[in-house]
């Protein structure tokens, strides 16, 4: 790609802005403007540059991205997310074990979008955040996929299910095991419950901590690269995360086997 290419792309921040407005589709200049809160003629500069590139078109006084631009643009706005993932808390990234996520999930990590770290206090450190907590218990519908016991777990779930949370859990093995060598009876009530299902999985079919989605937010969970786990979630409350959490909970629960009594 010729590097003129790149800087026209990447090195104004006004040109970035309208090649993702027009991912939506075509806009006149009134739309561009209002919705940029931009004055014509700077505006206007930016779009000449964008079509001597052919990255977009005019057509009856309507922009839109040209071919070229309908194939860069997606992939623009995708290394632009990822970047602003990363930039966000680049201190926590580089310690996490992040193969550990799925490839294919970590190809679009950029959807955690304005996420949050939060932690539970120094009293609580076996129990979700009491923002995560609150959160939960505010949702109609809850998916959680573990391959950590919490002791939280067992309390946790048959609260939200006997007050009518659709709630479909996916363990490993190892926390399976631990419910049903601990909390056998816990575990029982929990599945006699309505809008409750269980699945186990391999334990070397989930790598990632935990995870968490409702139709409400996401959270996700992650080892360190040391192998050592404290407890913590990263927290999503935007469109793309409660997506990008709704597939992974789908791939796990893909390839577990589900569980109807013990």
């Amino acid at each position: 790609m010729d590097s003129s290419l790149l800087d026209v792309l990447f090195l104004s921040e006004k040109r970035k802005n309208l090649l993702l407005l027009l991912l939506d589709g075509p806009k006149n200049i009134e739309e561009i403007k209002s919705t940029l809160d931009v004055r014509s003629s700077p505006i206007m500069t930016q779009i000449k540059i964008l079509m001597k590139q052919d990255l977009i078109v005019e057509n009856n006084r309507l922009y839109k991205l040209s071919s070229i631009g309908e194939i860069l643009v997606p992939k623009m706005k995708t290394i632009l997310e990822t970047f602003n993932v990363f930039d966000k808390n680049h201190d926590y990234w580089i310690n996490q074990d992040m193969t550990s996520i799925p490839p294919e999930f970590l190809d679009e990590i950029g959807k955690l979008g304005n996420y949050i770290e939060v932690n539970p206090d120094r009293n609580h450190v076996f129990e979700y955040p009491k923002e995560v907590v609150k959160h939960l218990s505010e949702s109609d519908k809850v998916r959680i996929s573990s391959s950590f016991f919490l002791p939280i777990y067992p309390s946790l779930c048959i609260e939200l299910a006997a007050k009518g949370t659709d709630i479909t859990l996916v363990f490993t093995e190892y926390v399976y095991d631990r419910m049903l060598n601990d909390y056998k009876k816990e575990l029982e009530h929990f599945l006699n419950l309505k809008h409750t299902k269980l699945y186990v999985c391999n334990n070397n079919n989930m790598k990632i901590a935990s995870s968490i989605v409702t139709e409400k937010f996401m959270a996700l969970s992650l080892f360190c690269n040391s192998g050592i786990y404290y407890n913590h979630n990263l927290v999503s409350f935007d469109e793309s995360a409660l997506k990008w959490g709704k597939n992974l909970f789908d791939h796990y629960k893909g390839i577990a086997r589900p569980i109807t009594r013990v």
